[in-house]
């Protein structure tokens, strides 16, 4: 019998399905239902993320169909929808250091075709749009006085990015109180293991983790 150590590295799955187990056994195991009363967010619906030629382009064409599905259901269930944008100074000077950080956010300026919305993605009459300067959709902004004057108590998460502003916001809504829901297959990232960390991560520690069918599911069950 050999002695020798496997040093094969593990598939995703197997890594996974590890930290899985790991979280669980360290007392990761709440879970929370939804509410009666969400609201939509749709994080950042913009051409910065789907237009090759800007250095934010993420490849996330995929993930922006299932926007377009969840806004088209959520509308039709009288779920109410809150779409955000960033919206900097001429300088970026609005965004501090963020923008110092993060160079990249120059697509934002005034001026610049990629801070538009995406084609089907743009706020229609009914909904609430939320301008940012940074990740979070509730740092600094009116949405959590928005949800709470209309009672909200589920914030389903939708947009871009996984790793970025949708986590922050993800995050945020929890601390403000409301349940989160991210729609794992209407967010994305720029890599795929990078959308599946974050996306790990939102799960175990933040809120819950549903699929673009399951939402519309417990909309209509409403």
């Amino acid at each position: 019998m050999s002695t020798t150590p496997d040093t094969t590295p593990a598939g995703p799955d197997a890594v996974a399905e590890n930290a899985a187990a790991d979280y669980a056994a360290a007392g990761y195991t709440g879970g929370l239902e939804p509410g009666a009363k969400p609201a939509l967010i749709i994080v950042d619906p913009v051409r910065a993320y789907i237009d090759k030629e800007c250095g934010l382009y993420a490849g996330v064409e995929e993930p922006v169909e299932q926007m377009k599905v969840l806004a088209a259901a959520a509308r039709a269930a009288g779920v109410p929808v809150f779409i955000t944008s960033v919206v900097l100074a001429a300088d970026g000077s609005d965004a501090g250091v963020f923008f110092r950080k993060v160079p990249a956010l120059a697509a934002y300026l005034p001026g610049s075709p990629y801070g538009e919305f995406i084609d089907g993605l743009a706020p229609l009459p009914g909904d609430t749009l939320i301008t940012k300067q940074y990740p979070s959709a509730f740092f600094g902004t009116t949405l959590a006085a928005n949800l709470v004057a209309r009672g909200i108590d589920t914030a389903v998460i939708a947009g871009l990015s996984t790793s970025g502003c949708v986590r922050a916001s993800a995050v945020d809504a929890m601390q403000n109180g409301f349940i989160p829901i991210v729609v794992e297959d209407a967010v994305g990232d720029r890599l795929p293991e990078v959308h599946a960390a974050n996306i790990f991560d939102i799960g175990m520690k933040t809120g819950e983790i549903y699929s673009t069918a399951q939402v519309i599911a417990y909309w209509e069950s409403l």
